[in-house]
């Protein structure tokens, strides 16, 4: 692996979506994330040969897939040389209350837009069985690399990476500033043809890209809730990590005795 790959945010996949490092970042205390460690993306039906040959290269031995099981059997994951774990099930993202506002006559850019951001508030207990086991699993691995994803790449992805970078004490605007990658990074427009097929196959006559575009991008809005709302119930993230997802001090430690670098 060349210095110049080792250190770039999009990793060089030729099926890869939204395929992100997360390393590179500076914590408060001004030590560095280690790169090529944890990898974050979207689905891996599209990973080629030489994909799979180059996660091996990078060390990566853990797979972590957020999708529930409808999004698995519509885009399978290619054979990672790794250990698949890949029953989280997490529902984070469903766009099931789209489909009612929608067919009630009340969507709109703005509806669409806190329906996604009330999803981000609203979720920080129901994650919490996924995600505490998720952490575990990042602690455990710490000496190898891991990979999450869930089919964009962008909201069960985004918090999950948002709780890493917190536990590495990165600050709040950079783990933001992470989060909104995605919009150069994901080919949104795709997603919203997607879902414009699913409303003609629905029969539905009327809508506007703009009641799409919170549901298929991101927006700050979003990972700022998802934090405020950890904040207001834990008081802040390290708590949640404790108290919520049943961390240790002692793993809190060993994440960044094996992530962080001076």
């Amino acid at each position: 692996m060349t210095a110049t790959d080792n250190q770039t945010r999009l990793v060089p996949l030729e099926g890869g979506i939204n395929f992100r490092d997360i390393g590179g970042y500076v914590n408060n205390q001004g030590r560095t994330v280690k790169w090529r460690k944890i990898m974050r993306c979207g689905h891996l039906a599209d990973l080629t040969d030489s994909d799979l040959d180059h996660l091996e290269m990078i060390g990566i031995s853990k797979v972590h897939d957020f999708r529930r099981q409808e999004e698995q059997n519509q885009n399978p994951s290619r054979e990672v040389r790794a250990e698949f774990i890949d029953d989280y099930q997490i529902s984070i993202g469903d766009i099931s209350r789209f489909w009612e506002f929608l067919f009630d006559g009340q969507l709109s850019a703005d509806s669409s837009h806190q329906l996604v951001v009330n999803s981000y508030r609203s979720c920080i207990q129901v994650v919490i069985p996924a995600f505490s086991r998720f952490m575990r699993h990042i602690v455990d691995n710490a000496d190898a690399g891991s990979v999450f994803h869930c089919s964009a790449g962008k909201d069960r992805t985004g918090m999950a990476a948002a709780l890493i970078l917190s536990a590495l004490d990165v600050p709040r605007e950079t783990i933001v500033a992470d989060y909104m990658l995605t919009v150069e990074h994901y080919n949104s427009d795709k997603l919203i043809e997607i879902v414009e097929g699913h409303l003609r196959d629905a029969k539905v006559k009327n809508w506007d890209r703009s009641w799409l575009i919170p549901y298929c991008s991101v927006h700050q809005d979003n990972i700022v809730a998802f934090l405020d709302a950890i904040d207001d119930q834990y008081g802040d993230v390290k708590s949640y990590l404790i108290d919520g997802l049943g961390l240790s001090q002692a793993d809190l430690q060993k994440m960044q005795e094996s992530f962080l670098e001076d």
